[in-house]
């Protein structure tokens, strides 16, 4: 009996020593006015790009000729009613790592929007992003 107790006590031991991967947490919602670029590359959950018009970390960072610095982001879940070119709304998302290692790219994707930095769809704000 104090054998199988034993046994046990080690094994649950064993378990709570495992180190799991670390990912990095959940971000609080982000409120970030955006701009609707285009489809995304190929992924596991329907995502797109968009242009968002204020910096976060959470964007990727780009550079171009005549716009200059801007930031995207492929934003996973996004509505069909959001897919409008050139609309800006005020758009709503959480940064998951996991989301984001989950819909990584499954084909062919188009260098000049990829990689980009992904975030997750919570909604539109009613109001403008502060």
């Amino acid at each position: 009996m104090k054998k199988n107790s034993l046994l046990t006590l080690v094994a649950a031991l064993a378990l709570l020593g495992c180190d799991k991967d670390k990912t990095e947490p959940v971000s609080g919602i982000q409120c970030i006015p955006a701009v609707y670029l285009t489809e995304y590359c190929p992924t596991k959950t329907e995502t797109h790009l968009v242009r968002l018009l204020k910096p976060t970390s959470y964007a990727t960072r780009l550079s171009g000729d005549s716009q200059g610095e801007f930031y995207v982001a492929a934003v996973i879940n996004l509505p069909k009613s959001l897919i409008k070119r050139d609309t800006v709304f005020q758009l709503q998302f959480h940064y998951d790592s996991e989301a984001e290692r989950q819909n990584k790219a499954v084909g062919y994707c188009n260098a000049n929007i990829a990689p980009a930095k992904m975030v997750v769809y919570d909604g539109v704000s009613g109001i403008e992003c502060p």
